[in-house]
């Protein structure tokens, strides 16, 4: 797992030194300023050898073709028995990620690297005697994105998902794998 954190890396940090150049045909005034979208998300806690599915919405802020500030939220509804044995016996996850993608697009695609620090909350189930808690995450990653229309994205995200277990397991921090496929809006 250590070795997909640093290629995740090395692909950000190669991402981010791509000259910033506009294709012909499209104009900083023709790319969206805002996309709001949805999302389905896979995270694989590979610590704890568990897979989650879930549902989010996302909104970016376009500053310029290459540059966006986006926020995002997921929900992984799985109630897990147990899970990693830190929480209740029934708990629920809820992500929220903050941060920024930079990279290069066309009219047709764009492939960004993206940085967003977060928490992730391992929250109350139906277990009357839960307990809760809010660790920090940080997702590092990749972004391809398609336009069929101009008002249309398709999103595929792959990254790296840190998440600082501080107050659950006695501190240490885990990679975790986390895929996302979604639609977005642009107006």
């Amino acid at each position: 797992m250590r070795k997909m954190f640093f290629f995740v890396l090395a692909a950000v940090a190669l991402l981010l030194m791509v000259p910033a150049q506009n294709a012909q045909a499209q104009s900083r005034s023709e790319t969206p300023k805002v996309e709001i979208g949805a999302q389905y998300s896979l995270l694989r806690f590979s610590d704890f050898d568990t897979t989650d599915s879930g549902v989010g919405a996302r909104l970016t802020y376009n500053l310029s073709d290459n540059f966006g500030l986006e926020t995002e939220f997921n929900f992984f509804p799985q109630e897990r028995l147990n899970f990693a044995n830190l929480t209740s016996p029934d708990t629920r996850r809820t992500q929220g990620l903050f941060g920024a993608k930079y990279g290069v697009r066309t009219s047709k695609a764009g492939i960004f690297g993206k940085i967003r620090p977060g928490f992730i909350r391992f929250g109350e189930g139906s277990s009357p005697l839960g307990v809760s808690a809010t660790e920090f995450a940080l997702d590092i990653g990749g972004v391809v994105e398609l336009y069929p229309t101009r008002p249309v994205a398709l999103r595929l995200d792959v990254g790296n998902t840190l998440i600082r277990f501080g107050s659950l397991g006695g501190g240490f921090t885990s990679n975790n794998l986390q895929i996302s496929t979604g639609v977005a809006f642009r107006f």
